[in-house]
Parts: structure tokens; C-alpha cells; sequence
């Protein structure tokens, strides 16, 4: 990437100086917009219309013809080649590493050598759609659509970034090459073997490396014991022993960071056994977390749940009192209300500390502040809307026994209160009745209009979805089935000569789906070993 943003960088810098130019070209040489006749307004419109596909740099020099008859042509500014393109470039540079991955695989089933000629490196193979599309671990990696990765791509273009365009049709992939100043190819040369004249490893020299462990008390312990037993100062009567000062600094040692009080009246003492003393000496538990980091420092059970316990105040935060609720509602303070996402209501069932009947109070609330839409530009008492959230109550979430059940049930309701929004949106000369009169029970027949109506619609949309994934499912056999046999039929005409192993590659790459160039290589591979 070093060499791409060093090629934007001066492409960028060289944009700035020829844009100050166009603008002393435009200002001078081309005449006014509005100085023009009808006549000249006219050609300039067929002439843009004409040379609108044409890249900046072509549309100037055409324009500096042009302006030779009569400068009625403005130039056009370079575009800079920004930051977020980016982005776009790894994702190609991407795309082509996972191509040629394929291209080799498929080479060395056949036994054929993967390598290429710098000057003739295969082109990348792009479909725009592909690109906007593109995820990474089901997460999508651009926020932008076709048309903006087109843009993109034809930025590159213009940047000389991307170069040998190819475009055979629009229902096939372009096909470009990387700038060579940029994409820098390494020659694949084997490394060069040993000569005589270097000496070969001998595996009988050996260095002694000094122990760079850190000292601790056994081992402090340990090598006075193992001094000890070489030593033969001890036996004279009176004598110090050589490392006595070594014996003392490492005492001090010992007392200042390992709090030890023990003494120890030769090198080949034994470390005393723990007393009384030393445990008044020894940190605690408690010192001990006092002295180490924070992120070595263990959590405690309420910093543990502290991110649960915040969930569900806030949660839980969300209950209002009924009466306040009902005058909220007639203020219109819910006319545009957002409905609580899924998965916010998901995670508090999971992990929230709430019971049933906290969550299934929320989810009514939150029901009823929806269905305000309906009746934002009409005037509802707070006395309609406390009996409307009365009879709610006892109509909806009825005989559930679970949170995840509730979850299901809203994604009902909600859908059935945005169809009754949409259709009272589209006949406007019918209103609305009241919520109180709405939400009745027993206003179950289409002519009533309310709401326990909708759920003849729900249940129409549930026999449409099934009916439409049974015939999605039929469709994706069939089209399976019919590029099988399309796979097969490239197959038999390279096992009877007529593709080569380059047409068969291309055929698959060009009218068969991306997986389908890994079946071709297994079935290649097993024809081999057949």
C-alpha cells in the first residue's frame, strides 16, 4: 500500500497545479455562460452530451479543439483521488490475490506451471455489484451502493491507478490491470544454493550464554547450598567465608523486597520454615491487590455485572405510569416514535435481570407508542387513549408464557399496526375511530376497521412468504440443476478435445457462479486419479 499512497500523493499535488490552470483558462479564454446565444447553448449542450463519458484529460483536449472555433467550453477540473477510495483499492488488490489463487490450483491439477510474464500478469476480473456488496465474516465492508463503486473504480481509471479497461458486455465482469509502478511483481527466483567456499555449521562449537532469569528467593537459597558444598572455608574455626559480603548484600536484598527476616548465619543455612513472624512480615491478599495493576487485579462480582445491572435500569427505565402515558399520547409526543430494535430487545431478555412481567409491560408500551402514528394528525383525548391501553392489556401478548415468545408475538403485532397505518395512508378519505374503539376486541370483520381485523392480513402475508420461499426453492433447484448441466457439458467437450484447459477455465469463470470454478477443479482432480 506504501506505493499506491505515494503515486495518490503525487497524482493529488499535480491535480492541484493543473486545476489552478483550468481556472485561469476558464476566466480568460471561454466566454461567459450567459453571454451566449441561443445557437452557442445549444451546440454546448449537444457537445457535452456527446463527450460526457469521456475521462477529464481527454474531454480538456477535445475542449481545446474545440474552443479553436469558438470558446464556448469550460474545461473541467481533475478530481483528487480521496481517502476513502482507499478502501476500494485493498479490496480489489484482494479480489486479485483470490483469483489467482484459483488460476494456480487449477493449473497444478492439470500439471501446467502457474508462472506468467511480468508484461502479461491475468487481469482482474470485477463486477461492480460484487464490490458494493462485499463482506467480511458476514459483516458488510462498504456502506455505499453499485453506483458508487463504479464511481470508484472509474476514479482509479482516471488515475491511471487501474489501466487496460475491458468491458465485453454488462452482464460479464470488466476486466483491468493493475498500474506496474504500483503492484510490484518479485522476480521467482529459486534461491541460490551454497557454495564450497562457505563453511559449513559445526554443531561441536558451543557457547555458554549467561542466565538471564530473574532471581528469586529459592533460587538465591539453591546456589548458596551448591557454593556451600564447594567450599572448605567452613571448616576453620573462627573463619569467614569468602562470599560473606555477597552473603549480606543478598540478605538486604532479600529483607527490601521479599520482606524476610529470617537470618542466616551461613551460605549452606537452610531457608527457615515459615513462623509467626514472617507472617506478620508477608504482604496480604489485600496489600498485594493494592500493589498490582489494574488489569492484573481481580474483578469482583459487581464489576462484573455492572454492564447487566445498567442494562436493565435503563430497561427497566422505560416503564411509565399509565395515566402519564395516556396525556404523553394526546400531546402527540409519540407521533414519531422509533419502536425498540429486535436485538436491543433480545439482548435484555438474554441477559437482563427483568422479570416476565416488567419485560411484557415494556413491550406493550412500546406497542401502543407505535401505533400513535396512526393518529397524528387527529385529535385524541388522553380518556380515549387510557381505555385503548386497557383493553390492549388484555388483547395482545395473551396465554405466553416466555420472553422469546413475546418478541415473536410484537413482530405481529407491529407488523399488523404498520399494514392499518399504510391503508388508512392510502385511503385518506376514510378516518381512523378512536383508539378506545379501535382496539375493541370484538371488531374482528374487515367493514369494522379495527385493529383485531389486521389478523386476517397477517395470516394472508405468512401463506404469501411460504408460498413465495416454496417457489424461490424450486427456482434455485431448477437453476442448480441447469448449471450442473452446463459444467458438464464443458467437461465432456474437453475430455473430447474440443476446449483446451484455458477455454474450459474461461467458461466456467464467465457463465457459471464463482463456486463453481472449485467443482471444477475436484472434478479435474478425481478425473486424474480415475
Amino acid at each position: 500500500m506504501d506505493n499506491y499512497r505515494a503515486y495518490v500523493y503525487q497524482y493529488n499535488k499535480q491535480a492541484e497545479k493543473i486545476n489552478q490552470e483550468i481556472r485561469d483558462y476558464n476566466q480568460t479564454q471561454v466566454i461567459n455562460h450567459y453571454s451566449l446565444t441561443e445557437a452557442q447553448k445549444k451546440r454546448k449542450m449537444e457537445f457535452i452530451k456527446a463527450n460526457n463519458s469521456l475521462f477529464v484529460w481527454e474531454y480538456n483536449k477535445v475542449v481545446e479543439l474545440e474552443n479553436k472555433k469558438d470558446p464556448i467550453l469550460p474545461k473541467r477540473r481533475v478530481a483528487k483521488v480521496i481517502t476513502a477510495i482507499e478502501l476500494t483499492f485493498q479490496v480489489l488488490v484482494h479480489f486479485y490475490t483470490s483469483q489467482l489463487r484459483e488460476r494456480n490450483a487449477y493449473l497444478r491439477v492439470l500439471n501446467r506451471p502457474t508462472s506468467t510474464l511480468k508484461n502479461s500478469l491475468p487481469k482482474l476480473r470485477l463486477n461492480q455489484k460484487n464490490l458494493a456488496d462485499h463482506t467480511m465474516n458476514g459483516i458488510p465492508r462498504f456502506d455505499f451502493v453499485k453506483r458508487t463503486a463504479k464511481n470508484h473504480v472509474k476514479r482509479l481509471r482516471e488515475a491511471g491507478i487501474l489501466v487496460n479497461y475491458k468491458k465485453i458486455n454488462s452482464k460479464q465482469p470488466i476486466q483491468v490491470n493493475f498500474n506496474r509502478n504500483i503492484l510490484v511483481i518479485l522476480d521467482g527466483n529459486p534461491p541460490k544454493s551454497q557454495t564450497p567456499n562457505f563453511k559449513g555449521f559445526n554443531t561441536s562449537i558451543k557457547k555458554s550464554l549467561h542466565d538471564n532469569r530473574e532471581l528469586d528467593y529459592i533460587n538465591l537459597k539453591l546456589n548458596k547450598i551448591r557454593d556451600c558444598a564447594k567450599s572448605t572455608d567452613l571448616n576453620k574455626s573462627g573463619s569467614k567465608p569468602e562470599n560473606y559480603v555477597a552473603k549480606e548484600f543478598y540478605g538486604k536484598f532479600l529483607k527490601e523486597n521479599f520482606q524476610r527476616t529470617e537470618a542466616v548465619s551461613t551460605p549452606c543455612a537452610r531457608p527457615a520454615l515459615k513462623n509467626s513472624q514472617d507472617e506478620k512480615n508477608s504482604p496480604g491478599p489485600a496489600e498485594i491487590q493494592k500493589i498490582l495493576p489494574g488489569f492484573l487485579k481481580k474483578s469482583t462480582k459487581s464489576t462484573q455485572n455492572k454492564g447487566h445491572v445498567v442494562l436493565t435500569e435503563n430497561f427497566l427505565s422505560r416503564i411509565e405510569d399509565e395515566k402519564k402515558l395516556a396525556q404523553k399520547l394526546a400531546d402527540g409526543q409519540y407521533n414519531y416514535y422509533t419502536p425498540l430494535p429486535y436485538s436491543y430487545l433480545e439482548r435484555v431478555a438474554n441477559y437482563g435481570a427483568i422479570s416476565f412481567d416488567d419485560f411484557k409491560r415494556v413491550l406493550i408500551q412500546d406497542f401502543i407508542k407505535s401505533a400513535a402514528k396512526i393518529w397524528r394528525n387527529h385529535t385524541v383525548f388522553a380518556g380515549s387513549w387510557k381505555n385503548a391501553i386497557n383493553q390492549i392489556k388484555k388483547q395482545i401478548f395473551v396465554r405466553v408464557q416466555s420472553k422469546e415468545a413475546l418478541i415473536e408475538n410484537l413482530k405481529q403485532y407491529r407488523w399488523r399496526i404498520n399494514w392499518a397505518r399504510n391503508w388508512f395512508a392510502q385511503n385518506t378519505d376514510i378516518k381512523a375511530l378512536f383508539p378506545s374503539l379501535y382496539f375493541e376486541k370484538n371488531r374482528t370483520e374487515s367493514c369494522e376497521i379495527g385493529f383485531a381485523g389486521t389478523r386476517r392480513f397477517w395470516l394472508k402475508n405468512l401463506a404469501k412468504k411460504k408460498q413465495l420461499a416454496k417457489k424461490n426453492k424450486e427456482a434455485n433447484y431448477n437453476a442448480n440443476k441447469r448449471k450442473r448441466r452446463k459444467l458438464e457439458e464443458a467437461l465432456n467437450k474437453f475430455n473430447n478435445g474440443q476446449y483446451t484447459h484455458k477455454q474450459l477455465f474461461n467458461y466456467v469463470q464467465n457463465n457459471l457462479p464463482h463456486r463453481y470454478l472449485e467443482v471444477l477443479r475436484h472434478r479435474l482432480d478425481k478425473n486424474k486419479f480415475a
